[in-house]
C-alpha cells in the first residue's frame, strides 16, 4: 500500500477507504466528513446547490461505520440530520460513550430566510471509548463559527472546527485518521497541532489539492545585518545658520 502523499507523520492514501481501512492501525481519534448526499439538488436557477461528486453518497455509511469504530478510540462523524440516529446506534451497540454536536454557523447562506429559519447548523455524531483523551472540562459541544473558504472542494469544513475536535480528544503526537479526507483540513489541522495524521481519499484531484496545502511550508523570517547606530556629528554654529543671522546674533551680543 503506497501512499500518495508522506511527510513529517502526515500520510496521504489515493483509494477507497473500505480497502485501505483494514491495513492501518489503530488510532487516537477518526475525525471525518462524509458525503451524505443532502446538498445536491435543483434549485430553479436560484442558487447553485450541486457538489457534484464531494456530496454523492457512493456507499451506505452504516457499511463503512463497524471500521470506524475499531479503528478509533475517540470518533467524529459529520452528517446528515437523517442519519444522526443510525450513526449513534452504532456507536451504543460498541459500547461508547456518544454525544451530539453541533456546529452553529455565524454567517450561514441568507437563502429562503424570508419563508424559513435559516439553515444553519450542521450535526456530528461524538463517540468516546472509556478512558480516551478529552481535553475540554464540562463544555457544551455547540461550537459557533464562520464557514469555510474555498479551497478547491466544494463542502469544506473550517479548518478551526476540525482544530477545536482534535485539541479536545488527542494528547500531543497523537495520531488522527480521516477516511474521508477530501481537501485535506483534518490533516492540515492535525500538522499545525504537532499532530500525526492520516487521510484517504477517492478522488485523486483532491489528493493533490491537500498534498500541496501540507506542503506549504511556513517560512522563517531571518532579519538582516542590524544597521550599527550613527554616532552624533557635532558642527560648528556657523554651518548650521546663514552668515546673515550669525551677524544679527553679533549685533545681540553687543547690545547685551
Amino acid at each position: 500500500m503506497k501512499p500518495y502523499y508522506e511527510h513529517a507523520g502526515i500520510t496521504i492514501f489515493h483509494g477507497d477507504c473500505r480497502e485501505i481501512l483494514p491495513q492501518l492501525p489503530k488510532v487516537d481519534a477518526v475525525i471525518t466528513d462524509p458525503p451524505y448526499g443532502e446538498v445536491n439538488r435543483s434549485t430553479q436557477g436560484l442558487r447553485l446547490l450541486d457538489k457534484g461528486c464531494a456530496d454523492a453518497e457512493k456507499f451506505p455509511l452504516a457499511e463503512i461505520l463497524p471500521q470506524l469504530v475499531i479503528r478509533g478510540s475517540s470518533l467524529y462523524v459529520w452528517c446528515g440530520t437523517e442519519q444522526v440516529s443510525g450513526i449513534r446506534s452504532a456507536f451504543v451497540d460498541a459500547g461508547l460513550s456518544t454525544r451530539l454536536c453541533i456546529w452553529e454557523k455565524t454567517n450561514p447562506s441568507p437563502m429562503n430566510g424570508q419563508h424559513l429559519w435559516l439553515s444553519s447548523i450542521e450535526c456530528c455524531v461524538y463517540g468516546k471509548e472509556q478512558g480516551a483523551v478529552f481535553n475540554q472540562f464540562c463544555e457544551s459541544p455547540v461550537f459557533r463559527g464562520p464557514i469555510a473558504e474555498q479551497n478547491g472542494h466544494p463542502t469544506p469544513k473550517p479548518e478551526w472546527l476540525i482544530a477545536k475536535l482534535i485539541r479536545a480528544s488527542t494528547a500531543d503526537a497523537a495520531t488522527v485518521l480521516d477516511p474521508f479526507m477530501g481537501s485535506g483540513t483534518t490533516l492540515v489541522a492535525a500538522k499545525n497541532l504537532g499532530r500525526k495524521a492520516i487521510g484517504i481519499e477517492l478522488e485523486e484531484r483532491y489528493c493533490e489539492i491537500a498534498a500541496q496545502r501540507l506542503s506549504q511550508e511556513v517560512l522563517e523570517f531571518e532579519p538582516g545585518p542590524l544597521i550599527p547606530p550613527i554616532a552624533p556629528i557635532s558642527l560648528p554654529l556657523e554651518a548650521l545658520i546663514t552668515e546673515e543671522e550669525l551677524e544679527a546674533i553679533e549685533v545681540l551680543d553687543e547690545k547685551e
